[in-house]
């Protein structure tokens, strides 16, 4: 496990931050609080129309799951290697979210 502050992740390099992501074990909730505050973070700053952000725990990693307006989505669904601080982004629909 390992343990580090908010304020040193966002202070790590890209390798630095890779190698401790790799370390966690997320079924024990092991960077939980890191990747919602990315999260939360990449809401604020993110150009685009976003309506829910949520983390999500897929294969032991944390992922930044942001909801966002149709026509933007259109835009975001086939981008695939989408990254902030970290964590990799994935894209939903608020039309799915609502349906």
């Amino acid at each position: 496990m390992s343990l580090i502050s908010v304020e040193e992740w966002m202070n790590a390099s890209d390798e630095e931050r890779q190698r401790i992501h790799k370390s966690w074990d997320t079924s024990k909730g092991e960077g939980k609080e890191i990747a919602s505050t990315v999260a939360g973070l990449f809401s604020k700053e993110c150009v685009y129309n976003i309506s829910e952000v949520n983390i999500l725990n897929h294969n032991g990693e944390w992922l930044v799951d942001a909801c966002v307006v149709a026509d933007d989505y259109d835009n975001l669904k086939d981008r695939k290697n989408f990254e902030f601080l970290g964590f990799r982004v994935t894209f939903s629909s608020q039309e799915d979210q609502t349906a």
